[in-house]
């Protein structure tokens, strides 16, 4: 199941999803509030102010905060406790790398499944569909949407290869949170839209061909140019920020 970021109104509030469990929908729901801007860079979060604003024991918000620390949303200060800190560009490299090699892998796999006739290549049609809506829409989709639709092409590829742990790690590395915060207030994204239309059609083409050579270069490709843009994305926001003072 797709992440998704919601709306500034629900934020703080504990929604779980199916088949989550409290630690993972509190780490959600925190990297979220953090990636929205609802705490500022350097606010210090207070464990238990959170347990008690989400009716929640103190262990699962600790774990929590203990993973946010883990993979550099948060940092742990001895004494000091949890402060908010915003990624940087060695972390989206970082995330940008694991996410190519864990796509690269489910592409391999999923080319496996389809040649073996363990599914039939009809299963794609949901892929090529979610990118018909992309190529309809590129004027007018909203940055929301178009961050779903993208994110829910690209776990097709992952779900499809019917390995569970493969999943999980791919949905662990919370994508499309960080990308709604490098973008968030920029508008360059929407103009890389006809790049990337290119490059989904291209992993599409592959996956139907089952070309492990063609997808694995598509798949570079696309990831290898999402990668620079989002580095750009970030520079610019940091430069805006420190124009405006913040």
């Amino acid at each position: 199941m797709p992440v998704s970021v919601r709306d500034r109104t629900q934020l703080g509030e504990l929604i779980g999803k199916p088949g989550e469990t409290l630690n993972e929908t509190l780490f959600r729901t925190l990297l979220e509030m953090i990636i929205s801007g609802y705490f500022e860079e350097g606010f210090r979060l207070y464990p238990e102010r959170l347990a008690e604003q989400f009716g929640v024991s103190l262990t699962p918000v600790r774990e929590a905060l203990m993973r946010l620390a883990a993979e550099g949303f948060i940092e742990s200060v001895q004494r000091r406790g949890f402060h908010v800190r915003h990624p940087d560009a060695k972390q989206v490299v970082e995330l940008w790398q694991v996410r190519l090699g864990l796509e690269l892998t489910a592409g391999e796999i999923l080319i496996e499944r389809l040649k073996s006739g363990e599914l039939n290549p009809d299963v794609l049609s949901e892929m090529t569909a979610i990118q018909a809506q992309l190529d309809a829409h590129v004027a007018t989709i909203s940055h929301s949407d178009k961050l779903d639709l993208n994110t829910t092409f690209h776990n097709k590829i992952v779900e499809l290869s019917g390995n569970r742990m493969l999943a999980s790690l791919y949905r662990g590395i919370q994508m499309q949170v960080l990308g709604a915060w490098v973008q968030r207030g920029l508008t360059s994204w929407r103009e890389r839209m006809v790049y990337e239309a290119e490059e989904h059609h291209a992993i599409i083409d592959a996956l139907r061909a089952t070309d492990k050579v063609a997808y694995a270069k598509a798949a570079r490709r696309h990831l290898t140019r999402s990668q620079r843009g989002a580095l750009d994305d970030l520079a610019e926001k940091r430069s805006s920020e420190a124009l405006a003072g913040k």
